[in-house]
């Protein structure tokens, strides 16, 4: 049978009697495959055909390849239409995926003996999802289910090396579930606490009793970026701060307003807790198992910038549910309704499913957050994953979806890592890179491996910087820490990625560097095409910078700090157009890249990794530092004259 439209299919499913059993499928081309050998797991036997799997399948939205135009039209400073930024009704009704999309892959389904009450759509009409067993599966998308075991852990799970799609429905499909997903990363903190690059003050400190090379406060960074102190409270701006599994322990923040802030904040002062699906607050046994500086060192970074404007603190994650430990896709289900539904919405094995479904009292038993969470105009993220870890197809959705909060007027800010141009598997892990041919993670690699979410273009990613001597006037270099341990080495995060192509904001500066100062490794170490996606964007200190975590002082480096900290200047920004009676600035990258006049260019140091030297702070942009740290008496009147 065929459907006029979906609708009138689903009110009519009641009725539909079950077809035949159809013949082999014919027509299939390959959609997705997984490149190389998967790392940390083993292949090990055939899925029995009768297990039962929960198929999705995501439809392709509109309008996706006109996301550059929408965004730049209200984030270009030369467009007329700067800073209208759009209603998520908008966005919700612009992406929706086509009536002939969903009505083609219902038929297929249907035709190929999927009983139509079997079948439920999104309310949103983003995705179908059926329970079908593993034989169904495999002769829909003509492919193999196998079990994978963990080589560490031992955890089993199902997954298949390629799939195959109908010619004629494969256009109408981003991915289907689960197929090539194997990894659930735990966003990894971009941190080095504990790595001998977090050192404690021994006796504490306060404002001017160390040189800023020694510890980095709010004083060295005002001095610095040339930024003032905080003096305004714009409704609806409070800045975001995300955390995963890492714990803000509030009897740290008087200590640290007394010491570290000027004037000084207030003790009572508090962020907005932000729970989402069952994020916890702190307590002696999170502190007592080392968790805590991370958030310690975002929080107190951006209120001593901020203040008197809030802090909204979003926690994500119960932290117990780490069977799928899962990305940035929970945080992007509470803040957007529409994307718990979009495309697949959430993943088996690799975003966490809530109510958690391991045998965990502990965990979290509440349904998913979908929408709710209050949206910050500046969100910062200090947590990033590796690239070649995740599937393609998974990293263009939740890409598209930061282009949507762009839209809406978020600027997303992302640290960029700590590992030069190689990355780290997992928190704990040493850095790796990718297989040269295949580009998979490979611990033995030689080619470079990108970070994400940064590969996203429509993301600013912070690089670090550290002071070349012991006062804000001897300059920044980029930060290099080098050290004996394989997981202990801290270079700014940055390089370009192998599946996002350049954006235009960046094409210029990004080939003035490859023009001029590229490495020549050749095409089998980076992405040397001219035609790729590079990180990162900008940067800012990070290393030494003054943090009180358990009742003791420390200065703490990594991108993490870096993030926040240029965060806070955004912010700041927005106040400043709020009072004039403008909005918040949103995507950020187009502006930025037009007037690199208002960055201090850092040109000494460099990222090494995957036994080279990676690559040279040099004249402008580059994938190091970026277009340098920001100047804040440059950046205010660029963004008053917007509209």
């Amino acid at each position: 049978m065929r459907f006029s439209t979906l609708v009138a299919a689903l009110a009519s499913s009641a009725a539909t009697t079950s077809l035949a059993a159809p013949s082999p499928s014919k027509g299939h081309v390959l959609h997705e495959k997984r490149d190389g050998k998967p790392h940390l797991w083993e292949k090990r036997d055939r899925a029995a055909r009768s297990q039962v799997l929960p198929i999705r399948i995501g439809l392709r939205q509109r309008n996706l390849e006109n996301a550059e135009r929408y965004i730049y039209e209200v984030s270009d400073p030369h467009s007329p239409n700067f800073g209208t930024h759009w209603t998520a009704e908008q966005v919700a009704n612009t992406f929706a995926p086509s009536t002939t999309t969903k009505n083609a892959v219902l038929n297929w389904l249907v035709d190929s003996g999927i009983e139509l009450p079997r079948i439920t759509l999104s309310k949103g009409h983003n995705w179908v999802e059926f329970s079908g067993t593993v034989e169904e599966a495999e002769r829909l998308f003509s492919t193999e289910y196998w079990h994978y075991q963990h080589v560490e852990n031992g955890g089993l799970r199902l997954a298949v090396d390629e799939y195959s799609l109908p010619e004629h429905v494969q256009k109408h499909v981003d991915f289907v579930m689960p197929t090539v997903q194997l990894d659930g990363l735990k966003p990894v903190a971009n941190t080095n606490h504990g790595r001998g690059l977090s050192a404690i003050i021994p006796g504490g400190a306060s404002l001017g009793s160390l040189p800023c090379g020694k510890l980095v406060t709010i004083e060295c960074l005002r001095k610095l970026y040339k930024f003032p102190e905080g003096k305004t409270i714009a409704k609806g701006n409070k800045i975001g701060i995300a955390e995963w599994a890492d714990y803000l322990y509030e009897p740290d923040l008087p200590l640290f307003y007394k010491n570290f802030t000027k004037p000084q904040i207030p003790a009572k002062t508090k962020p907005e807790f932000v729970a989402i699906d069952g994020g916890l607050t702190a307590n002696l046994t999170t502190v007592s198992e080392g968790s805590g500086v991370e958030a310690a060192l975002d929080v107190q970074t951006v209120y001593s910038i901020i203040h008197p404007q809030g802090v909204r603190y979003y926690q994500v994650g119960d932290g117990i549910n780490v069977d799928s430990v899962g990305t940035f896709n929970i945080f992007l289900d509470a803040l957007d309704e529409s994307y718990c539904t979009y495309e697949g919405g959430d993943q088996p094995y690799v975003d966490p499913a809530y109510p958690d479904p391991n045998d965990n009292e502990l965990g979290y038993q509440g349904p998913l957050q979908c929408g709710g969470a209050p949206k910050s105009n500046v969100i910062s993220v200090s947590y990033g994953q590796i690239e070649g870890a995740l599937p393609y197809f998974y990293q263009i959705r939740q890409c598209n979806e930061w282009m949507k909060l762009g839209l809406q007027g978020v600027s997303v800010i992302y640290a960029s890592g700590d590992s030069g141009v190689a990355n780290r598997y997992n928190s704990g892990y040493p850095n790796s890179c990718l297989n040269a041919d295949q580009l998979f993670v490979d611990n033995n690699g030689t080619r470079y491996s990108p970070s994400f979410p940064v590969n996203c273009p429509y993301i600013t990613s912070v690089g670090a910087t550290s002071l070349i001597g012991n006062d804000t006037d001897s300059g920044e270099r980029a930060v290099s820490q080098p050290s004996t341990g394989p997981a202990n080495a801290y270079y700014s995060g940055g390089g370009f990625s192998n599946y996002f192509p350049m954006p235009s904001y960046q094409k210029s500066a990004v080939t003035h560097f490859l023009k001029n100062y590229a490495p020549n490794y050749g095409p089998n170490v980076y992405n040397d095409s001219g035609n790729a996606r590079g990180f990162p964007d900008v940067a800012a200190i990070g290393l030494s910078v003054a943090t009180v975590w358990n009742g003791s002082t420390y200065g703490v480096g990594g991108t993490s700090a870096s993030a926040p900290i240029f965060a806070g200047i955004v912010t700041l920004l927005n106040e400043a157009r709020i009072a004039i009676g403008k909005g918040p600035i949103g995507f950020l990258n187009p502006t930025l890249y037009k007037h690199p006049e208002a960055f201090n260019d850092i040109t000494i140091g460099n990222n090494p990794g995957c036994g080279t030297g990676g690559f040279n702070a040099t004249p402008g942009w580059d994938p190091v530092t970026g277009l340098g740290s920001p100047n804040y008496e440059k950046l205010l009147p660029i963004f008053l004259r917007l509209p």
